[in-house]
Parts: structure tokens; sequence; C-alpha cells
């Protein structure tokens, strides 16, 4: 039941951390924030699609910022997001929960790949069962 649990609320990190990620960072001069979802035409709203592509824009920071006690660090090759931190790739569940958050945390076309210091761990494999 812990398991259950304990995605949930890596999630939920996730989430929070990504709100964090919202602010600091202005075009210079402008006074704008950079990160914000660009707007359509002045009193419209931005589509789904442009939204849904601004906050995965600033997912791998997200990720990063939710997994900084287990020094994540992100980088994108491809369609692979590399996620390297601490932890163990050996043990019977190695790497199971992380998976299952930061493969619905990223794009529907990239998958993830965990690094840690003892090996690596594809998620589509492990998630698949294969």
């Amino acid at each position: 039941m812990a398991g259950k649990f304990g995605a949930g609320v890596v999630a939920m990190g996730l989430m929070l951390a990504l709100g964090a990620c919202g602010g600091g960072a202005t075009e210079a001069g402008s006074g704008t924030d950079a990160a914000a979802a660009p707007t359509a035409a002045s009193g419209t709203t931005p589509d789904r699609g442009t939204v849904a592509g601004a906050i995965q824009d600033q997912m791998l920071v997200a990720i990063e910022k939710t997994y900084a006690s287990r020094n994540a660090k992100t980088r994108l090759d491809g369609t692979v997001v590399h996620v390297s931190m601490d932890g163990d790739a050996e043990g019977s569940m190695a790497g199971f929960s992380d998976c299952r958050v930061l493969s619905q945390a990223v794009r529907e076309t990239e998958t993830v790949m965990l690094e840690y210091p003892n090996g690596t761990i594809d998620c589509v494999a492990l998630l698949s069962g294969n």
C-alpha cells in the first residue's frame, strides 16, 4: 500500500515543483515572465495544446526540483529523457515508482531512462514487463 501512496506523493511534488518553476526568469528589458505560457491574440485564451506545450517545456526543470534530494539531473536526447539520480538499479522493485511517475510527467512522445550510480533502467521495458 505504501508504494501506491508514494507514487502519488511524488506526482504531487512534481506538480508543486512545476508551479515553482514559473517564476524568476524574465526576458531582458521586458519585465515579463519568460516561462509564462504563450498567449494568443490579445483578448483570447490560448488553446489547450499551447498551454500543454508551455507546461511540458518546464517539466525537466520540475523533475530536477522534485528529485533534488536525490541529486537529480535531467537531459533530453532525442525523445529519451535521461534522469540521473541517486538510487539503486538492482533492487527487486528498482525504479518502479520513479518510472511510473516520470513516464506520466513527460510528453507522450518521450520515454524515460533512469540512470543510477550502479546501472540504468529503461522505463518502457520495466513498465511493460520485458
